[in-house]
Protein backbone atom coordinates (compact mmCIF):
# COMPACT_ATOMS: atom_id res chain seq x y z
CA UNK A 1 0.00 0.00 0.00
CA UNK A 2 1.00 3.05 -0.84
CA UNK A 3 0.93 6.55 1.61
CA UNK A 4 -2.27 7.69 0.25
CA UNK A 5 -3.99 4.71 0.01
CA UNK A 6 -2.97 4.34 3.85
CA UNK A 7 -4.20 7.67 4.43
CA UNK A 8 -7.30 6.83 3.40
CA UNK A 9 -7.96 4.22 5.83
CA UNK A 10 -6.20 6.66 9.24
CA UNK A 11 -3.33 4.20 8.75
CA UNK A 12 0.46 5.40 8.92
CA UNK A 13 1.36 1.98 8.52
CA UNK A 14 0.73 -0.88 6.06
CA UNK A 15 -1.12 -3.49 8.15
CA UNK A 16 0.16 -6.56 6.27
CA UNK A 17 4.05 -6.04 6.66
CA UNK A 18 5.39 -8.96 8.29
CA UNK A 19 7.08 -6.53 10.74
CA UNK A 20 4.40 -5.47 12.05
CA UNK A 21 4.77 -5.19 16.25
CA UNK A 22 2.81 -7.90 18.15
CA UNK A 23 1.20 -5.95 19.89
CA UNK A 24 -0.38 -4.22 17.18
CA UNK A 25 -1.45 -7.33 15.31
CA UNK A 26 -4.97 -7.22 14.02
CA UNK A 27 -6.69 -11.08 14.05
CA UNK A 28 -10.18 -11.69 12.75
CA UNK A 29 -12.21 -13.24 15.33
CA UNK A 30 -11.91 -16.89 13.15
CA UNK A 31 -7.78 -16.37 14.01
CA UNK A 32 -8.72 -15.69 17.88
CA UNK A 33 -10.60 -18.63 18.31
CA UNK A 34 -7.31 -20.58 16.83
CA UNK A 35 -5.15 -18.51 19.58
CA UNK A 36 -7.46 -18.77 22.20
CA UNK A 37 -7.42 -23.11 21.88
CA UNK A 38 -3.50 -22.61 21.70
CA UNK A 39 -3.66 -20.83 24.41
CA UNK A 40 -5.42 -23.46 26.24
CA UNK A 41 -2.93 -25.94 24.50
CA UNK A 42 0.08 -24.66 25.55
CA UNK A 43 -1.39 -23.59 29.49
CA UNK A 44 -2.93 -27.40 29.85
CA UNK A 45 0.55 -28.67 28.41
CA UNK A 46 -0.57 -30.54 25.24
CA UNK A 47 0.94 -30.84 21.96
CA UNK A 48 -1.29 -29.03 19.19
CA UNK A 49 -0.91 -28.97 15.28
CA UNK A 50 -1.83 -26.14 13.03
CA UNK A 51 -2.03 -26.63 9.41
CA UNK A 52 -3.57 -24.47 6.51
CA UNK A 53 -3.03 -23.80 2.94
CA UNK A 54 0.05 -21.02 2.27
CA UNK A 55 -1.08 -17.20 3.02
CA UNK A 56 -3.87 -18.06 5.49
CA UNK A 57 -2.40 -17.04 8.69
CA UNK A 58 -0.86 -19.57 10.86
CA UNK A 59 2.44 -17.64 11.34
CA UNK A 60 0.24 -14.52 12.15
CA UNK A 61 -1.55 -17.00 14.37
CA UNK A 62 1.59 -18.10 15.93
CA UNK A 63 2.85 -14.28 16.34
CA UNK A 64 -0.27 -13.84 18.04
CA UNK A 65 0.48 -16.74 21.07
CA UNK A 66 3.93 -15.68 21.71
CA UNK A 67 2.09 -11.89 22.70
CA UNK A 68 -0.30 -14.04 25.09
CA UNK A 69 1.83 -16.37 26.36
CA UNK A 70 3.03 -14.76 29.79
CA UNK A 71 7.04 -13.97 29.11
CA UNK A 72 8.02 -15.39 32.56
CA UNK A 73 6.09 -19.12 32.52
CA UNK A 74 6.62 -19.75 28.90
CA UNK A 75 9.99 -20.33 26.59
CA UNK A 76 8.73 -20.17 23.28
CA UNK A 77 11.62 -21.75 20.58
CA UNK A 78 10.72 -20.81 16.87
CA UNK A 79 12.27 -23.34 14.13
CA UNK A 80 11.41 -22.97 10.86
CA UNK A 81 14.13 -24.75 8.77
CA UNK A 82 12.47 -28.44 8.55
CA UNK A 83 14.10 -29.94 5.55
CA UNK A 84 16.80 -31.34 7.64
CA UNK A 85 17.60 -34.79 9.46
CA UNK A 86 17.13 -35.71 12.86
CA UNK A 87 20.86 -34.64 14.25
CA UNK A 88 20.94 -31.34 12.26
CA UNK A 89 17.10 -30.36 13.12
CA UNK A 90 18.08 -31.20 16.85
CA UNK A 91 20.75 -29.07 16.16
CA UNK A 92 19.03 -26.27 15.16
CA UNK A 93 16.63 -26.61 18.00
CA UNK A 94 20.41 -26.14 20.01
CA UNK A 95 20.76 -22.88 18.79
CA UNK A 96 17.36 -21.73 18.93
CA UNK A 97 17.32 -22.41 22.77
CA UNK A 98 20.89 -20.48 23.03
CA UNK A 99 22.46 -23.81 23.49
CA UNK A 100 26.14 -24.77 21.81
CA UNK A 101 25.10 -27.98 19.96
CA UNK A 102 27.02 -31.17 20.51
CA UNK A 103 28.43 -33.40 17.44
CA UNK A 104 26.81 -36.91 17.94
CA UNK A 105 22.66 -37.15 17.75
CA UNK A 106 23.20 -38.58 21.49
CA UNK A 107 24.42 -35.80 22.76
CA UNK A 108 22.62 -33.06 21.06
CA UNK A 109 19.00 -34.45 22.12
CA UNK A 110 19.98 -34.87 25.83
CA UNK A 111 21.47 -30.83 25.76
CA UNK A 112 17.75 -30.29 24.65
CA UNK A 113 15.99 -32.48 27.56
CA UNK A 114 18.39 -31.43 30.27
CA UNK A 115 17.49 -27.28 28.85
CA UNK A 116 13.90 -28.62 28.81
CA UNK A 117 13.73 -30.11 32.46
CA UNK A 118 15.62 -26.99 33.92
CA UNK A 119 13.11 -24.87 32.88
CA UNK A 120 10.38 -26.98 33.84
CA UNK A 121 12.15 -26.63 37.73
CA UNK A 122 12.44 -22.76 37.16
CA UNK A 123 8.28 -23.57 36.12
CA UNK A 124 9.28 -22.37 32.95
CA UNK A 125 7.03 -24.40 30.67
CA UNK A 126 8.84 -24.82 27.27
CA UNK A 127 6.84 -24.59 23.99
CA UNK A 128 8.62 -25.74 20.21
CA UNK A 129 7.18 -23.61 17.89
CA UNK A 130 7.84 -25.78 14.39
CA UNK A 131 6.67 -23.72 11.13
CA UNK A 132 5.97 -25.62 8.03
CA UNK A 133 6.34 -29.10 10.09
CA UNK A 134 5.02 -30.80 7.25
CA UNK A 135 8.56 -30.66 5.73
CA UNK A 136 9.75 -32.71 8.31
CA UNK A 137 11.59 -35.81 7.38
CA UNK A 138 10.02 -38.70 8.38
CA UNK A 139 12.97 -39.64 10.84
CA UNK A 140 12.48 -36.12 12.56
CA UNK A 141 8.79 -37.21 12.95
CA UNK A 142 9.64 -40.74 14.15
CA UNK A 143 11.63 -39.51 17.29
CA UNK A 144 9.66 -36.00 17.83
CA UNK A 145 7.43 -37.90 20.67
CA UNK A 146 10.44 -38.64 22.86
CA UNK A 147 10.72 -34.99 23.32
CA UNK A 148 7.61 -34.65 25.25
CA UNK A 149 7.90 -38.15 27.17
CA UNK A 150 9.96 -36.59 30.37
CA UNK A 151 9.59 -38.32 33.14
CA UNK A 152 7.02 -41.50 32.55
CA UNK A 153 3.52 -40.09 33.39
CA UNK A 154 4.57 -37.18 34.87
CA UNK A 155 3.10 -33.73 33.39
CA UNK A 156 4.91 -32.87 30.06
CA UNK A 157 7.54 -30.27 30.36
CA UNK A 158 7.31 -29.40 26.47
CA UNK A 159 4.97 -27.95 24.04
CA UNK A 160 4.80 -28.94 20.12
CA UNK A 161 2.70 -26.88 17.75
Amino acid sequence: MNIKQLAHFGLDTNPFDKDVAGDDLWLPPSKQGVVDALVDTVTERRWSLLVGDPGVGKTCVLRALRQRLADDGFRLTYCCNTTLGRRDFYRQVCHALGLTPKATAASVFYAITTNVAELGRENVHSVLLIDEAHLLHQDVLDHLHILGNFEWDSAPLLTLV
